[in-house]
């Protein structure tokens, strides 16, 4: 899966989005979790097959490793996400 320290990385980068948001990382943690229910619980069978491609270590993914996985699929460009 991922690192330990990929994963501090991403924890750093919800720090620096509270920051520079004004909010609690906390909130920003709700946040983006609010954001993956809607996706994984997509009803879209394009939508629902693009989240079966999301690996992850726990029943649950992390805020810290949907950040990984996004940035994986998006280090090629937007192509490779669709």
């Amino acid at each position: 899966m991922y690192t330990e320290k990929e994963l501090c990385a991403a924890a750093k980068i919800i720090g620096r989005i509270a920051r520079a948001h004004h909010r609690s990382e906390a909130q920003v943690r709700a946040d983006m979790e609010e954001a993956m229910n809607c996706g994984r619980f997509h009803p879209d069978p394009a939508v629902r097959a693009r989240w079966a491609s999301f690996h992850y270590a726990g029943a649950e993914p992390t805020v810290e490793e949907f950040i990984l996985w996004v940035s994986a699929l998006t280090k090629d460009g937007p192509e490779r996400c669709r």
